[in-house]
Protein backbone atom coordinates (compact mmCIF):
# COMPACT_ATOMS: atom_id res chain seq x y z
CA UNK A 1 0.00 0.00 0.00
CA UNK A 2 1.29 3.43 -0.94
CA UNK A 3 2.12 5.84 1.84
CA UNK A 4 0.81 9.20 0.63
CA UNK A 5 2.83 11.02 3.26
CA UNK A 6 6.05 10.18 1.40
CA UNK A 7 5.29 12.94 -1.09
CA UNK A 8 2.91 15.00 1.04
CA UNK A 9 5.35 16.22 3.66
CA UNK A 10 7.17 19.49 4.22
CA UNK A 11 10.58 17.99 3.42
CA UNK A 12 9.54 16.61 0.02
CA UNK A 13 7.55 19.71 -0.95
CA UNK A 14 10.39 22.02 0.13
CA UNK A 15 12.97 20.05 -1.88
CA UNK A 16 10.66 20.09 -4.89
CA UNK A 17 10.17 23.86 -4.64
CA UNK A 18 13.92 24.46 -4.27
CA UNK A 19 14.62 22.22 -7.26
CA UNK A 20 12.18 24.13 -9.44
CA UNK A 21 13.35 27.60 -8.34
CA UNK A 22 17.03 26.71 -8.60
CA UNK A 23 16.80 25.24 -12.11
CA UNK A 24 14.56 27.97 -13.49
CA UNK A 25 15.69 31.07 -11.62
CA UNK A 26 18.65 30.88 -9.22
CA UNK A 27 21.07 29.33 -11.73
CA UNK A 28 20.45 32.24 -14.09
CA UNK A 29 20.54 35.06 -11.56
CA UNK A 30 23.15 33.72 -9.13
CA UNK A 31 25.54 31.57 -11.15
CA UNK A 32 27.91 29.84 -8.74
CA UNK A 33 29.21 26.49 -7.56
CA UNK A 34 26.48 26.44 -4.91
CA UNK A 35 23.54 26.82 -7.29
CA UNK A 36 25.20 24.30 -9.60
CA UNK A 37 25.15 21.64 -6.86
CA UNK A 38 21.92 22.61 -5.08
CA UNK A 39 19.66 20.74 -7.50
CA UNK A 40 21.66 17.54 -7.01
CA UNK A 41 21.40 17.89 -3.22
CA UNK A 42 17.62 18.28 -3.07
CA UNK A 43 17.14 15.83 -5.94
CA UNK A 44 18.95 12.99 -4.18
CA UNK A 45 16.72 13.52 -1.13
CA UNK A 46 13.35 13.60 -2.87
CA UNK A 47 13.99 10.94 -5.56
CA UNK A 48 14.07 7.93 -3.16
CA UNK A 49 10.85 9.10 -1.49
CA UNK A 50 9.18 9.44 -4.88
CA UNK A 51 10.41 5.98 -5.95
CA UNK A 52 9.10 4.41 -2.74
CA UNK A 53 5.71 6.05 -3.25
CA UNK A 54 5.51 4.76 -6.84
CA UNK A 55 6.95 1.32 -5.98
CA UNK A 56 6.04 0.58 -2.34
CA UNK A 57 7.83 -2.80 -2.31
CA UNK A 58 11.17 -1.02 -2.60
CA UNK A 59 10.72 0.50 0.86
CA UNK A 60 13.93 2.10 2.17
CA UNK A 61 16.00 0.21 -0.42
CA UNK A 62 14.87 2.76 -2.99
CA UNK A 63 17.90 4.80 -1.91
CA UNK A 64 20.16 2.23 -3.58
CA UNK A 65 18.14 2.41 -6.79
CA UNK A 66 18.26 6.21 -6.68
CA UNK A 67 22.00 6.16 -6.00
CA UNK A 68 22.66 3.81 -8.91
CA UNK A 69 20.52 5.84 -11.32
CA UNK A 70 22.22 9.07 -10.24
CA UNK A 71 25.74 7.61 -10.58
CA UNK A 72 24.93 6.14 -13.99
CA UNK A 73 23.49 9.44 -15.21
CA UNK A 74 26.57 11.34 -14.07
CA UNK A 75 29.00 8.88 -15.67
CA UNK A 76 30.25 8.61 -19.28
CA UNK A 77 28.42 5.27 -19.57
CA UNK A 78 25.11 7.07 -20.06
CA UNK A 79 26.45 8.85 -23.16
CA UNK A 80 25.27 6.19 -25.63
CA UNK A 81 21.79 6.22 -24.09
CA UNK A 82 21.67 10.00 -24.36
CA UNK A 83 22.74 9.87 -27.99
CA UNK A 84 20.06 7.27 -28.75
CA UNK A 85 17.46 9.48 -27.09
CA UNK A 86 18.61 12.52 -29.07
CA UNK A 87 18.15 10.69 -32.37
CA UNK A 88 14.42 10.23 -31.77
CA UNK A 89 13.53 13.20 -29.59
CA UNK A 90 12.84 16.73 -30.89
CA UNK A 91 14.21 18.07 -27.59
CA UNK A 92 17.93 17.25 -27.22
CA UNK A 93 19.15 15.86 -23.93
CA UNK A 94 22.56 16.82 -22.54
CA UNK A 95 24.38 16.57 -19.27
CA UNK A 96 27.82 17.43 -17.95
CA UNK A 97 30.08 14.70 -16.54
CA UNK A 98 31.34 16.15 -13.26
CA UNK A 99 32.43 13.55 -10.73
CA UNK A 100 32.20 16.03 -7.86
CA UNK A 101 28.42 15.72 -8.26
CA UNK A 102 28.71 12.20 -6.81
CA UNK A 103 29.48 13.70 -3.40
CA UNK A 104 25.73 14.19 -2.88
CA UNK A 105 25.43 10.39 -2.57
CA UNK A 106 26.68 10.92 0.98
CA UNK A 107 23.23 12.39 1.71
CA UNK A 108 21.39 9.13 0.92
CA UNK A 109 21.15 8.21 4.64
CA UNK A 110 18.72 11.14 5.03
CA UNK A 111 15.96 9.71 2.80
CA UNK A 112 16.83 6.21 4.06
CA UNK A 113 16.01 7.21 7.64
CA UNK A 114 12.86 9.09 6.59
CA UNK A 115 11.52 6.18 4.55
CA UNK A 116 12.37 3.53 7.14
CA UNK A 117 10.84 5.59 9.96
CA UNK A 118 7.71 6.95 8.32
CA UNK A 119 6.42 8.19 11.67
CA UNK A 120 8.93 11.04 11.31
CA UNK A 121 7.38 12.38 8.11
CA UNK A 122 3.88 11.62 9.39
CA UNK A 123 4.33 14.53 11.80
CA UNK A 124 5.13 16.87 8.88
CA UNK A 125 2.52 15.65 6.42
CA UNK A 126 -0.24 17.58 4.69
CA UNK A 127 -3.44 15.74 5.54
CA UNK A 128 -5.97 17.28 3.16
CA UNK A 129 -4.10 17.29 -0.15
CA UNK A 130 -4.66 14.73 -2.89
CA UNK A 131 -1.31 13.08 -3.83
CA UNK A 132 -2.08 13.62 -7.51
CA UNK A 133 -1.66 17.37 -7.05
CA UNK A 134 1.95 16.77 -5.98
CA UNK A 135 2.82 13.71 -8.07
CA UNK A 136 2.23 15.30 -11.47
CA UNK A 137 4.25 18.48 -10.77
CA UNK A 138 7.00 16.30 -9.28
CA UNK A 139 7.29 14.27 -12.46
CA UNK A 140 7.28 17.38 -14.65
CA UNK A 141 9.91 19.16 -12.55
CA UNK A 142 12.19 16.11 -12.47
CA UNK A 143 11.79 15.62 -16.22
CA UNK A 144 12.64 19.25 -16.93
CA UNK A 145 15.69 18.93 -14.70
CA UNK A 146 16.79 15.74 -16.43
CA UNK A 147 16.48 17.36 -19.83
CA UNK A 148 18.68 20.20 -18.64
CA UNK A 149 16.71 23.31 -17.85
CA UNK A 150 19.74 25.58 -17.99
CA UNK A 151 21.10 27.27 -21.07
CA UNK A 152 24.62 26.60 -19.85
CA UNK A 153 26.79 25.58 -16.96
CA UNK A 154 30.23 27.01 -16.33
CA UNK A 155 32.98 24.99 -14.67
CA UNK A 156 35.66 27.50 -13.54
CA UNK A 157 38.47 25.00 -13.04
CA UNK A 158 38.26 23.67 -16.62
CA UNK A 159 37.07 26.71 -18.54
CA UNK A 160 34.41 24.57 -20.19
CA UNK A 161 31.08 26.05 -21.23
CA UNK A 162 28.42 23.36 -21.64
CA UNK A 163 25.09 24.15 -23.26
CA UNK A 164 22.36 22.10 -21.64
CA UNK A 165 18.96 23.15 -22.89
CA UNK A 166 17.48 23.45 -26.35
CA UNK A 167 20.68 24.91 -27.77
CA UNK A 168 19.58 23.83 -31.20
CA UNK A 169 18.30 25.50 -34.33
CA UNK A 170 17.72 24.88 -38.00
CA UNK A 171 19.42 26.39 -41.05
CA UNK A 172 17.65 26.53 -44.39
CA UNK A 173 20.57 25.01 -46.25
CA UNK A 174 21.82 21.50 -46.88
CA UNK A 175 24.55 20.12 -44.65
CA UNK A 176 27.10 20.31 -47.47
CA UNK A 177 26.15 23.94 -48.14
CA UNK A 178 26.63 24.79 -44.45
CA UNK A 179 30.06 23.15 -44.39
CA UNK A 180 31.04 24.94 -47.59
CA UNK A 181 29.91 28.30 -46.20
CA UNK A 182 31.92 27.76 -43.02
CA UNK A 183 34.96 26.93 -45.12
CA UNK A 184 34.51 30.13 -47.14
CA UNK A 185 34.59 32.08 -43.89
CA UNK A 186 37.88 30.41 -42.92
CA UNK A 187 36.19 28.52 -40.09
CA UNK A 188 37.83 25.12 -39.92
CA UNK A 189 35.33 22.36 -39.16
CA UNK A 190 36.40 18.78 -38.56
CA UNK A 191 34.90 15.57 -37.22
CA UNK A 192 35.16 15.39 -33.44
CA UNK A 193 37.06 12.11 -33.46
CA UNK A 194 37.85 12.11 -29.72
CA UNK A 195 34.17 12.48 -28.83
CA UNK A 196 33.05 9.91 -31.41
CA UNK A 197 35.51 7.28 -30.19
CA UNK A 198 34.71 7.98 -26.53
CA UNK A 199 30.99 7.60 -27.18
CA UNK A 200 31.54 4.21 -28.84
CA UNK A 201 34.29 2.73 -26.70
CA UNK A 202 31.89 0.07 -25.42
CA UNK A 203 31.40 -1.15 -28.97
CA UNK A 204 35.17 -1.33 -29.53
CA UNK A 205 35.57 -3.35 -26.36
CA UNK A 206 32.93 -5.80 -27.56
CA UNK A 207 34.84 -6.49 -30.77
CA UNK A 208 37.50 -8.48 -28.96
CA UNK A 209 37.52 -12.03 -27.67
CA UNK A 210 38.36 -13.22 -24.16
CA UNK A 211 40.46 -16.34 -23.73
CA UNK A 212 39.47 -17.54 -20.28
CA UNK A 213 42.05 -20.34 -20.31
CA UNK A 214 44.82 -17.71 -20.46
CA UNK A 215 43.69 -15.91 -17.31
CA UNK A 216 46.42 -17.46 -15.17
CA UNK A 217 49.27 -17.68 -17.68
CA UNK A 218 51.35 -15.28 -19.75
CA UNK A 219 49.31 -15.70 -22.93
CA UNK A 220 46.98 -13.00 -24.23
CA UNK A 221 43.73 -12.89 -22.27
CA UNK A 222 41.99 -10.52 -24.68
CA UNK A 223 42.39 -10.75 -28.46
CA UNK A 224 41.36 -8.08 -30.91
CA UNK A 225 42.33 -7.18 -34.45
CA UNK A 226 43.80 -3.69 -34.63
CA UNK A 227 42.91 -3.42 -38.32
CA UNK A 228 39.30 -4.37 -37.61
CA UNK A 229 38.96 -1.73 -34.90
CA UNK A 230 40.48 0.92 -37.14
CA UNK A 231 38.09 0.03 -39.97
CA UNK A 232 35.10 0.32 -37.64
CA UNK A 233 36.44 3.57 -36.18
CA UNK A 234 36.88 5.15 -39.61
CA UNK A 235 33.35 4.11 -40.56
CA UNK A 236 31.95 5.57 -37.32
CA UNK A 237 33.78 8.84 -37.91
CA UNK A 238 32.56 9.02 -41.49
CA UNK A 239 28.92 8.39 -40.53
CA UNK A 240 28.93 10.51 -37.38
CA UNK A 241 27.29 13.93 -37.12
CA UNK A 242 29.64 15.10 -34.34
CA UNK A 243 31.80 18.08 -35.37
CA UNK A 244 34.32 20.41 -33.78
CA UNK A 245 35.66 23.90 -34.44
CA UNK A 246 39.07 24.37 -32.82
CA UNK A 247 39.05 28.17 -32.75
CA UNK A 248 36.20 30.59 -33.33
CA UNK A 249 36.46 34.38 -33.25
CA UNK A 250 33.36 36.17 -31.98
CA UNK A 251 33.99 39.89 -32.26
CA UNK A 252 36.72 40.63 -29.73
CA UNK A 253 36.28 37.26 -28.04
CA UNK A 254 37.93 33.96 -28.92
CA UNK A 255 36.49 30.61 -27.92
CA UNK A 256 37.95 27.16 -28.51
CA UNK A 257 36.85 23.57 -29.01
CA UNK A 258 33.28 24.28 -30.09
CA UNK A 259 31.59 20.86 -30.15
CA UNK A 260 28.32 20.50 -32.01
CA UNK A 261 26.08 17.97 -33.71
CA UNK A 262 24.94 18.74 -37.26
CA UNK A 263 22.70 16.61 -39.44
CA UNK A 264 20.34 16.96 -42.40
CA UNK A 265 16.61 16.97 -41.71
CA UNK A 266 15.92 17.04 -45.43
CA UNK A 267 17.68 18.21 -48.61
CA UNK A 268 17.26 21.89 -47.71
CA UNK A 269 17.32 21.93 -43.90
CA UNK A 270 20.16 21.29 -41.46
CA UNK A 271 19.78 21.01 -37.69
CA UNK A 272 22.60 22.14 -35.40
CA UNK A 273 22.90 21.25 -31.70
CA UNK A 274 25.68 23.07 -29.83
CA UNK A 275 27.15 20.90 -27.07
CA UNK A 276 30.03 22.84 -25.56
CA UNK A 277 32.86 25.31 -25.99
CA UNK A 278 35.91 26.41 -24.03
CA UNK A 279 36.31 29.96 -22.80
CA UNK A 280 38.76 31.77 -20.54
CA UNK A 281 39.53 30.42 -17.09
CA UNK A 282 39.51 32.10 -13.67
CA UNK A 283 36.64 34.48 -14.45
CA UNK A 284 34.70 36.20 -11.70
CA UNK A 285 31.02 35.33 -11.38
CA UNK A 286 29.80 38.61 -12.87
CA UNK A 287 32.28 38.29 -15.74
CA UNK A 288 31.14 34.74 -16.41
CA UNK A 289 27.50 35.77 -16.57
CA UNK A 290 28.17 38.67 -18.93
CA UNK A 291 30.57 36.74 -21.13
CA UNK A 292 28.39 33.65 -21.37
CA UNK A 293 25.39 35.63 -22.52
CA UNK A 294 27.49 37.44 -25.10
CA UNK A 295 29.05 34.24 -26.41
CA UNK A 296 25.74 32.40 -26.38
CA UNK A 297 24.01 35.09 -28.40
CA UNK A 298 26.81 35.57 -30.92
CA UNK A 299 27.54 31.88 -31.31
CA UNK A 300 23.98 30.97 -32.15
CA UNK A 301 22.82 34.05 -34.05
CA UNK A 302 25.82 35.47 -35.89
CA UNK A 303 27.88 32.39 -36.71
CA UNK A 304 25.13 30.01 -37.70
CA UNK A 305 21.87 31.76 -38.52
CA UNK A 306 23.68 34.06 -40.94
CA UNK A 307 25.09 31.19 -43.00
Amino acid sequence: MRNRNLILNYIFISCLAILFLNDHFFKFQYTSWFTGKLSDVVGIILLPMLLTYLFPKLKQYSVFVAGFLFAFWKSPYSENLIQLYNTVSPIPLHRVVDYTDLLVLLLLPVPYILIKNTRIIDHFAFKKINPSFVLLPSMLILMSTSNGSRYFSYVPYSGNLHFNNNTSFEINKSKNEVLLELKKRDIRVEKDTARIIAMNRGRFFGMGKFEQKNLYNNEKFYHVSDDSIKAVAFKMIEESNEYKINTLQLGDQTIWDVQFNMYSKDNNTTKVIVNSARIGEALKAEEVDRKLRKIYKKLLIEKFNTL
